[in-house]
């Protein structure tokens, strides 16, 4: 019955209910509870509460950002850059990018480049391939090697010069030369290799 449902949830039975007790339910009202009594088939006590309503932890895990979420969750989400990462923008366009052969051969290669990394630089090397005229690789006539790789030893300060300058394969065929990446090596330990991608073809280097 409805009045009993409310007296046991608040831990007190019917005897001790003035109002059960000065006002019993009317013969009418006896008759309206059994009948909802017999629609449902159990009275509000005896039901599952979670047939009717979701239980807290569904509501909190659905709020709660899950192992397949992309996106942000608050404010620890936030990126931050990795402890080695170099800062700085890298090296610039080159300043001066030309080579030479001499009666031998041997490819003498000048460049330089200023460093906009903002950090001094300890060491940079160069990774280099060459071409003939009509876009295959030149080789080297004493290697075979189409692609080399020349280090230099600095320090090179923020916003100063890196430099190449010398003789770095033997080849009669060469018509391009192509820094494609650049390797640095800063003063903080932390090593950094990205693609560079200029070339020249201008011979009248010294």
């Amino acid at each position: 019955m409805a009045p009993s449902v409310e007296t046991r949830l608040n831990g007190q039975n019917v005897a001790s209910n003035p109002v059960i007790e000065e006002i019993p339910p009317s013969t009418a009202d006896k008759a309206a509870i059994a009948a909802e009594s017999n629609t449902t088939g159990s009275n509000s006590i005896e039901s599952d509460p979670t047939e009717s309503s979701p239980s807290p932890e569904a509501v909190v895990l659905e709020d709660m950002p899950s192992d397949d979420d992309t996106g942000p969750a608050g404010d620890e989400a936030e990126d931050l850059p990795a402890a080695d990462t170099p800062s700085g923008q890298g090296i610039g366009a080159p300043l001066e990018f030309k080579y030479s052969t001499n009666s031998a051969d041997a490819v003498k290669l000048t460049w330089e480049a200023d460093n906009l990394t903002g950090k001094r630089i300890n060491y940079y090397t160069a990774h280099i391939s060459t071409f003939n005229p009509v876009g295959d690789p030149s080789n080297d006539q004493l290697n075979g090697k189409s692609s080399f790789s020349l280090k230099y030893v600095g320090p090179v300060e923020p916003n100063d010069t890196l430099f190449i300058f010398s003789d770095f394969t033997y080849q009669n065929t060469i018509h391009t030369i192509i820094i494609d990446q650049l390797t640095l090596q800063y003063d903080d330990g932390t090593i950094e290799t990205f693609d560079y991608g200029y070339e020249t073809t201008d011979d009248s280097g010294l």
